[in-house]
């Protein structure tokens, strides 16, 4: 039985691989994210969310390839080939792991809505540089590109962020 795009998964559909929002909070342009490697898409194509939830979730079916020491970031290979960073905040790098309690391990399989992160928002805001979170997809070149972007307010693991068109 297939699962709906809405509710979960890279599913393939007419307009491409649905990638769903990891985590709630508003959405920002990749041009607005105050790090020079995401905003000139040199890391890859996508878009940032200003989180307001503390549940960082995967944005699509495939395996945890990297989870850094600090927890900052994960990147996904997705069962559809592509490969995402969900990167929390800018510099968060340097808090050395807190703000964030890792809720999934590097390697295990997941689907699309499981939690993979944990944040502690005031922490992060007090602390961090930014706490825009970049989620892009690393490997954009073996694709056409990002579509049907969305904008306002996402909420994780429900709202789809964006699709990725296939060649």
């Amino acid at each position: 039985m297939a699962t709906p795009p809405a509710a979960g998964g890279s599913a393939a559909v007419a307009a491409g691989i649905v990638l769903l929002a990891p985590v709630s909070g508003e959405v920002v342009a990749l041009e607005d994210v105050p790090d020079a490697a995401f905003a000139s898409k040199a890391v890859g194509d996508g878009v940032a969310i200003r989180p307001t939830g503390k549940t960082v979730v995967a944005p699509a079916d495939g395996v945890l390839a990297k989870i850094f020491n600090t927890n900052h970031a994960f990147a996904l290979v997705c069962d559809s080939g592509a490969e995402l960073i969900v990167h929390i905040g800018i510099e968060t790098v340097k808090l050395g792991g807190q703000g964030f309690t890792r809720l999934a391990e590097q390697g295990s399989r997941v689907k699309a809505g499981d939690p993979v992160l944990e944040l502690d928002l005031d922490y992060l805001a007090a602390n961090a540089a930014s706490i825009i979170s970049p989620v892009v997809l690393s490997n954009s070149d073996d694709f056409a590109g990002i579509a049907q972007q969305a904008s306002g307010q996402v909420e994780a693991g429900k709202s789809v962020l964006y699709t990725i068109k296939a060649k």
